[in-house]
């Protein structure tokens, strides 16, 4: 959950002291509203690119504005990948100003790893994110998806398991984190044609250990947190702003 403290701080909201690190720079765009910032840690010489999860009336236009669009996504070439169409007007939007801030950064700290993380909306959008950059040929060390919603079809969850090389025999650098019996990753229901990737990582309770964290097979597990029957109707519940040792939400998003 190291990453999922990023999450949480931006500029914009009330906490924005970072974990650890400092802030490269902060972004936010108004229409549609989006935000993202990068921070740099050099004890653990890296570079993180965060996106925050709901935080404002426009934040929840994206997210109800769930209609499966092409993947006009900027190096992504996949012609039958179908995402959200919200999410992804959120993501172009931000992404030459996310793209510069990061070419800068880079250049400036070549050795530094690059990890990128998101909760909730922001989740979605650091999928995104990585499709984006990964097709482009930069070098992301992981990618740490919280809560993350579905966000398209079954072609744009095998298209982010082809670049990331996760299968169930390799866990590859994306890493979709779910939480007990958390309700948005189960908001947009796969008969309707929306599909999650791999690989997720469940922690079935409150606690985060080896007796309560799970490594889960398949794109669309039975027994993780798709075991936790009927939640995609509830939606934002307290396992949602509540991930083990923090409060992903704490610093001005609701979910």
């Amino acid at each position: 959950m190291f990453y999922g403290r990023y999450a949480a701080t931006y500029p914009q909201a009330p906490c924005q002291t970072p974990p650890t690190g400092t802030v490269v720079q902060g972004f936010a765009n108004a229409d549609p509203d989006t935000e993202m910032t990068l921070f740099r840690d050099d004890s653990r010489r890296e570079l993180i690119l965060t996106f925050p999860g709901t935080a404002s009336l426009g934040d929840l236009v994206t997210d109800i504005s769930a209609v499966m669009v092409p993947a006009t996504i900027k190096g992504v070439n996949c012609t039958a990948c179908l995402v959200h169409g919200g999410v992804l007007k959120s993501f172009n939007a931000i992404q030459p100003a996310t793209q510069s801030v990061l070419d800068t950064a880079i250049a400036a700290y070549p050795s530094y790893k690059l990890i990128l993380a998101g909760h909730s909306l922001g989740a979605a959008l650091t999928k995104y994110a990585y499709a984006s950059f990964k097709s482009q040929g930069y070098n992301i060390s992981a990618a740490y998806s919280y809560g993350e919603f579905r966000n398209g079809n079954q072609a744009w969850a095998d298209f982010v398991d082809g670049l990331s090389g996760n299968t169930d025999d390799n866990q590859g650098p994306y890493y979709r984190v779910t939480h007990a019996d958390d309700g948005v990753p189960q908001v947009l229901p796969t008969l309707t044609g929306w599909h999650h990737s791999r690989s997720e990582y469940w922690f079935s309770k409150g606690a985060d250990g080896p007796s309560t964290t799970f490594r889960c097979y398949g794109q669309e597990p039975s027994d993780c947190n798709n075991s936790q029957l009927g939640i995609g109707v509830v939606g934002i519940n307290l396992a949602h702003i509540f991930y083990p040792g923090i409060n992903v939400t704490g610093c001005g998003g609701f979910f």
